[in-house]
């Protein structure tokens, strides 16, 4: 008795095991989906790339006239413009949201 209650229940837990697989692929396939097609979204809109572009040609340029064209030539010219577009864009986040806790 005990043996056929064993049997019928490991029967009806097979059985189940590929529908909870089919759910688990499905729900991952369908995250992935969405993951995906947020990021095509996401890098198809150029206007935010165009404008950073546009933010860091402008910072170059002003640095170029402040010190001179040779500042193109240290080492650390990237991090220093990369520095400083991080900071306007930082203080333009500042004033345009409310909240005062931005870093």
């Amino acid at each position: 008795m005990f043996g056929l209650k064993h049997f019928k229940l490991v029967k009806e837990l097979s059985n189940i095991k590929p529908q909870i697989n089919w759910l688990k692929f499905s729900a991952k396939k369908n995250s992935q989906n969405l993951r995906n097609k947020f990021f095509e979204e996401v890098v198809a809109d150029s206007k935010f790339v165009q404008e950073d572009l546009k933010i860091r040609a402008m910072v170059e340029e002003m640095l170029q006239k402040e010190f001179s064209s040779e500042i193109k030539n240290i080492k650390s010219y990237d991090f220093l413009v990369d520095s400083v577009v991080n900071r306007l864009k930082k203080n333009q986040l500042k004033s345009s949201l409310p909240v005062e806790d931005i870093e």
